[in-house]
């Protein structure tokens, strides 16, 4: 995923402030289903019961038998952050109410689809984005597309999330809010962080909610995932023509230095330097090409030349082991990609209806 998830990705500028705030809060949950390696997720194909021809009697999709009730939609009150460390109750959808898109009849609400936009737009154009040229104008259009997806998203996890069990209690918003305004510094602190990005605690506490929902659903649907696997530690060379290769492989197999010929030839900055070691690599983390060798041939031998898009590779495994423990960023990658396939498999059962063209 270019290999990093984005999980559920913040796209609004509430996210900056969030993200200092994940640890501290825990939410009640029932015990994990397994998975059985990094690649599989859970079983999208069990079956459903029939929706109801009325959107609003839609049931929500779920990876497990069996379906649950929709719940009333609920939009929270727009509120300034006073004294208390509480957010503001929570109000059902009217029935009327204008809606950017709507998840097995769960509307999303247009108004909190404009103002999500015009929070990350105001973000990009401080980044330096100009809203008037074609390309802004492109990135714009794309960012909108983003929020929108992140908010179907947001339903999506929600509505797997009560189907499990798993609520957010006002107890959790309280700990996490009162984390953030300790993180902001002090309640005027974080009321005019809210301010300049015009934004309300309203805003904020749902963003906190289904952040929340988000982490423990991440938790469960990874929870077994194997944290040590197959790994080789690997030398290579990297050339830009086969005919270099052919005689670099060669003067390896004869005996000389794989390490000092990886130093003087290969184009591979980030191994060069020390002798073309890559580390200790799991599978999947570099091309299918390689990987379809080094996991096979033997401790010591030097491959043949393996072509891939960025030029000729010749290779040598140094050391092999059947379990070993993952790197922390790796492992994170490998959840990523696990909750990722998990969301992309519950997208394609549940009805999403989109109102607005981004």
């Amino acid at each position: 995923m270019n290999r990093r998830l984005n999980l559920v990705v913040l796209l609004i500028v509430a996210g900056a402030i969030l993200v200092g705030c994940n640890a501290g809060t825990e939410v009640s949950q029932p015990a994990p289903q397994p998975v059985s390696n990094p690649t599989q997720i859970p079983d999208a194909t069990q079956p459903l019961a029939p929706a109801d021809a009325s959107p609003a009697a839609t049931k929500p999709a779920v990876i497990a038998t069996g379906t649950l009730p929709i719940t009333p939609t609920l939009v929270v009150k727009a509120t300034v952050v006073k004294g208390a460390l509480t957010c503001p109750p929570a109000t059902p959808l009217p029935a009327n109410a204008p809606l950017a898109a709507r998840v097995n009849g769960q509307g999303i609400p247009l108004d909190s689809y404009n103002r999500q936009a015009a929070q990350a737009q105001a973000a990009m154009v401080q980044n330096g984005l100009d809203p008037k040229s074609a390309a802004g104008q492109e990135s714009l259009k794309s960012l909108k597309q983003q929020v929108l997806d992140q908010m179907i998203n947001d339903v999506i996890i929600a509505q797997q999330a009560e189907y499990q069990s798993i609520k957010v209690t006002d107890d959790d918003l309280v700990a996490r809010l009162a984390q953030m305004i300790q993180d902001a510094g002090s309640v005027d602190k974080l009321n005019d962080y809210l301010t300049k990005n015009q934004m309300t605690l309203g805003d904020l506490c749902a963003q906190m909610r289904a952040n929340l929902l988000s982490e423990v659903m991440f938790s469960r649907i990874t929870a077994s995932l194997p944290t040590a696997v197959e790994q080789v530690h690997l030398r290579q060379m990297l050339v830009s023509t086969p005919a270099l290769a052919q005689t670099l492989r060669d003067r390896a197999r004869k005996g000389e230095d794989f390490a000092a010929l990886a130093k003087q030839y290969s184009m591979d900055e980030t191994s060069k330097a020390n002798g073309g070691d890559l580390g200790w690599v799991p599978k999947g983390v570099l091309d299918p090409r390689l990987d379809a060798v080094i996991f096979d041939i033997p401790v010591g031998q030097v491959s043949d030349v393996i072509t891939t898009s960025f030029g000729y590779h010749v290779v040598q495994v140094t050391e092999k082991e059947k379990s070993r423990a993952l790197p922390p960023e790796i492992l994170q990658d490998i959840r990523q990609q696990g909750f990722l396939g998990w969301l992309k498999a519950v997208r394609e059962l549940v009805k999403i209806e989109r109102f607005v063209q981004p």
